[in-house]
């Protein structure tokens, strides 16, 4: 387990005085980097016997949207067995002055680089099956509902700084084109209070068709995203937002 606190960046405040969501990702990423490492699992390290972690799920739930008052953010992180195949990361963040903000889960798959197939946790020497089992009970696992009718398109380009080390686009941006495709008086007016996202395929170096639909919600603005290729015919990922 590792706790760390972050300094909240200038650059990382929107226009409303709100963190953005992608700086909070990457926050999440350097945490798990660094908890990672102590166990020789961080990617750096296992690229180095052929093998890197997938990200499969992702869902945050905050109570209160982090913002520049907040000034730094408590972050602890740490990593536990999930049915074999999944390491689940899990995330608990404060602000400077201890109040709870909220948390974050993520299932990630150990991938052989060579064959292209999963690995079984409990079969590969690297991943110590006696990792830390901290939750009583595991979160729900992340199920998104298919996008049936978009109201909201958007194309995006993979540039050359959204690649990560294994040479395809960083979850984090995969969040922002989900996010960025919503109506303009919502991240004016509300924050993403529940996001989920399921990976299905990784991006390379292409251009991204984003679509949005948004369904009905009595408690705030509700709407489900796709991550497709240019003609549609392949779905990269789908999101789930809620905004409060």
């Amino acid at each position: 387990m590792t706790e760390l606190e972050l300094q909240i960046p200038f650059s990382g405040i929107d226009p409303k005085g709100k963190m953005k969501f992608g700086v909070l990702l990457e926050m999440f990423q350097e945490m798990a980097d660094v908890d990672a490492s102590k166990f020789g699992l961080s990617v750096r390290q296992t690229l180095d016997n052929d093998i890197t972690w997938v990200l499969r799920n992702y869902r945050v739930s905050l109570e209160r949207y982090p913002c520049k008052d907040d000034k730094a953010l408590k972050i602890k992180t740490w990593h536990e067995p999930y049915r074999k195949l999944f390491s689940l990361r899990s995330f608990r963040l404060w602000n400077a002055a201890g109040e709870y903000l909220g948390e974050a889960s993520t299932w990630w798959v150990l991938l052989d680089v060579v064959k292209m197939r999963p690995m079984r946790l409990d079969r590969n020497d690297l991943y110590s099956f006696e990792a830390e089992k901290v939750l009583d009970e595991f979160p729900p696992e992340v199920k998104i509902p298919e996008l049936t009718t978009p109201q909201i398109e958007e194309m995006w380009k993979v540039r050359w700084q959204d690649l990560d080390v294994n040479d395809h686009t960083n979850h984090a941006v995969y969040f922002n084109w989900a996010l960025d495709t919503v109506p303009f008086e919502v991240p004016e007016l509300l924050s993403p209070m529940l996001v989920e996202g399921e990976f299905l395929h990784p991006v390379p170096r292409v251009r991204v068709k984003a679509q949005t639909e948004e369904v009905p919600n009595d408690t705030g603005r509700e709407f489900l995203h796709s991550l497709r290729t240019e003609d549609g015919t392949l779905e990269y990922a789908k999101f789930h937002s809620l905004w409060r």
